[in-house]
């Protein structure tokens, strides 16, 4: 008979994407827009003077009508970012927390911080569906 040993859990540093492209808070959608248009990635994180204050996505900014290039020139990431607190994830969490979170707090990426609380990346529902897709 032969004991069965259980894998260790996935931790977010070993899943989440890096590096991470922020924008500051008070710069345009048109300019997010650019961003994620060009980068080919659906999530930014929001920073004010080196802080984090949450993420924006694609979606949330195609949610602000009209979408036009003249109105998203005129809107700004503060206009748009809901006001709660932000919710972060740190490198030295499981996969299973990341996902406990996202479904807690109604979102589908989290920044994630290193021990000194410093952004070192960002982890999304595609990292985690990839886990498991890795690892039925």
């Amino acid at each position: 008979m032969t004991a069965s040993v259980a894998a260790a859990p996935t931790l977010v540093g070993d899943l989440m994407s890096r590096p991470v492209l922020t924008i500051d808070v008070s710069e345009s959608l048109w300019d997010a827009w650019q961003l994620l248009f060009v980068s080919g990635l659906r999530h930014l994180v929001v920073l004010d003077d080196g802080v984090c204050l949450g993420v924006i996505s694609d979606r949330g900014i195609l949610t602000d009508l009209p979408v036009t290039a003249d109105h998203m020139a005129q809107r700004k990431i503060d206009d748009v970012l809901p006001r709660v607190p932000v919710a972060t994830i740190h490198t030295t969490d499981t996969a299973g927390e990341a996902a406990r979170v996202m479904l807690r707090v109604a979102t589908d990426a989290l920044p994630v911080l290193d021990p000194d609380d410093k952004l070192v990346g960002i982890i999304t529902g595609s990292d985690l569906a990839r886990l498991l897709a890795d690892h039925p």
